[in-house]
């Protein structure tokens, strides 16, 4: 008799819902328990804003609106097999994490997006789409430009389990194609595949030895094949974030792109990614799922039973709401830099996870944890997610740690306890500064785009003191066109890079400099004391690009203004103008100033 097959989402039905319980009774009697300390004070606490910053305003500038209203569809590839960031489902859509976040991206924009994938990375690539799907900027094409990242995950390594992982240097290693080696592996043995499945497929078949892989896409296809042979270590590699990569060079999309991420929570992103990661499709049958679980499932039912009968009257509710969370944190339960904690309000006991107390191994370290993350929590009028949490280590940087949690009540509305995860945020929030600043800069010069450049002199005039001397300076390289006809660009290139930093060196930190137009800069001088400052900084600048240049005939001519009371900045860029209009009138490489 041919057996039913019956398709689970990741419930797995029984072999899930009765490891979950089993894990949830033995943790109340493994875990210790840590009352509500009283401690002396720690000293001020550091905001989360100095950590982890959040623009939760989305606006667009006319421009950006004008752009998505005449914009047609937005075409997205990728290779598939590499679920849950981006796959392909048994009903043959495309879905996944980046997905998910590109469908709330066109809700908040009105952008259109469409979804392919394809056999390779290369293969997506050359199709001529607009975007590639979540990838990785540690190993994506060099020159690729990225979005601010929607993902962080750490590397696990699997392997298969007739192996020993502390001596992988004389193993196959199973590589995409198109995917930079991690550091270490042998490169004369290498096997290569196209996707992510494909890895674990060889992996566990013993066409390969072992691979490094994301925590999400490891997890989820163990979980989706059951397989057998494979065993994870957690020993990573490395970090990786997971952007929306260009391959059009369409700066008002990446813009536009990189605006909603940035104003999406935190909270909201969380609960996004915990929603795909979580919905795995796995066919199973009841004798295969006796075959891998049968002597756990026996084992643990009498566990479930206790339970289940313990709580039968007085928590079924909550019951139900822990099997959902931790249902989610098992998926999740191999990444690193998340830790486990319950709350029971009723006795302000704090109960962590035995790896959260290996992490912070230091007493005053778990002291200082347990007591902010107790005040966090014993706030009835807080939601207890998307807290920070901050934390001195002993080398004296500052750690965060972000708060995912849920509230369980009992069948009156009470809040009976609380469930969640400190998740470590602190080289996430670095990542992503870094990767701001830099969407701040000019992509040739390192120096500030005409955007930034704006906004920092509006932001400047309108706190400016009237008591405080301030000077606006254009500056233009003579002819310029005449060397990119003649030389070609790179050399045109190499004067404008080479101005940018003579500009740098001339003036001070508070300055603002910037690249506003293609030979065109503009530098903002704050409060001097004496305009023969400003003189000496133009003689200086004509001089040094007139000697270092000297064999292409450039030049520079600036015009200058001073800043007056009440007005805008395209006050001073005109009447900057004029005096530069006049520079070059009178010869150039000189400088002007408005009269």
């Amino acid at each position: 008799m041919k057996e039913c097959k019956m398709k689970f989402k990741l419930t797995h039905k029984i072999v899930v819902i009765v490891t979950l319980a089993f894990c949830i009774f033995t943790a109340t009697m493994t875990i210790p328990m840590y009352r509500k300390p009283v401690f002396a004070t720690d000293g001020p606490d550091i905001g989360a804003n100095t950590i982890l910053s959040h623009d939760a305003k989305f606006s667009l500038t006319k421009e950006e609106k004008e752009y998505i209203r005449k914009r047609e569809t937005v075409k997205a590839a990728a290779p598939g097999g590499a679920a849950p960031i981006q796959y392909e489902n048994a009903n043959g859509e495309v879905r996944g994490i980046s997905v998910s976040v590109l469908e709330r991206i066109s809700e908040m924009t009105g952008l259109n997006f469409e979804y392919r994938l394809y056999g390779s990375r290369a293969e997506a690539i050359a199709t001529g789409a607009d975007i590639f799907l979540g990838i990785s900027y540690n190993y994506a094409p060099q020159g690729m430009k990225f979005s601010i990242p929607f993902l962080k995950s750490e590397t696990i390594l699997f392997i298969n389990s007739s192996l020993q992982h502390q001596d992988i240097e004389n193993l196959r290693y199973a590589a995409m194609k198109g995917s930079a080696l991690p550091e270490g592996v042998n490169d004369k043995k290498i096997a290569y595949f196209n996707t992510r499945e494909e890895t674990l497929d060889a992996v566990n078949n013993g066409k390969a030895d072992y691979g490094f892989g994301n925590a999400y896409s490891v997890a989820y296809y163990t979980l989706m094949h059951s397989y057998q042979n494979i065993v994870t270590v957690p020993k990573g590699k490395e970090s990786r974030a997971y952007c929306f990569g260009m391959i059009s060079n369409d700066q008002m999309l990446l813009s536009i792109i990189n605006k909603a991420i940035a104003s999406i929570s935190p909270e909201e992103l969380q609960t996004l990614i915990l929603s795909v990661a979580s919905d795995i499709e796995r066919d199973l049958t009841p004798s295969m799922g006796m075959h891998e679980y049968g002597i756990q499932i026996s084992l643990m039912l009498a566990f479930l039973i206790a339970l289940l009968l313990h709580n039968l009257f007085s928590k079924i509710r909550a019951n139900k709401m822990l099997s959902l969370q931790n249902r989610r944190y098992e998926i999740l339960s191999g990444i690193s830099n998340e830790f486990l904690y319950e709350y029971d309000v009723k006795s302000d006991i704090l109960q962590l996870s035995e790896r959260s107390k290996q992490i912070f191994d230091h007493n005053e370290k778990l002291s200082q944890i347990t007591k902010k993350l107790i005040g966090l929590l014993s706030d009835n009028d807080n939601d207890n997610s998307g807290g920070i949490i901050t934390l001195r280590m002993e080398d004296g940087d500052i750690a965060a740690f972000k708060t995912v949690s849920t509230t369980l009540y009992d069948d009156q509305g009470k809040r009976v306890s609380v469930i969640g995860k400190l998740i470590d945020v602190t080289e996430e929030a670095a990542e992503k500064e870094d990767l701001l600043a830099k969407a701040r800069l000019d992509g040739l010069t390192d120096i500030y785009n005409a955007a930034t450049t704006k906004k920092l002199i509006v932001e400047r005039i309108t706190n400016r003191q009237n008591t405080e001397t301030d000077v606006f300076l254009l500056i233009d390289v003579d002819n310029f066109k005449e060397v990119n006809d003649t030389y070609g660009h790179l050399v045109g290139d190499e004067i404008l890079k080479n101005v940018a930093e003579r500009l740098k060196i001339s003036f001070r930190k508070s300055d603002i400099v910037g690249r506003i137009g293609g030979d065109e800069f503009c530098v903002y001088v704050k409060n001097i004391s004496d305009p023969a400052f400003i003189i000496e900084k133009c003689e200086q600048l004509i001089n040094h690009v007139l000697k270092e240049r000297e064999e292409f005939m450039i030049s520079v001519s600036i015009g200058i203004t001073m800043v007056q009371n009440k007005e805008t900045y395209d006050d001073l860029f005109k009447r900057a103008d004029s005096a530069l209009y006049e520079a070059k009138e009178k010869g150039k490489a000189q400088f002007i100033f408005f009269s």
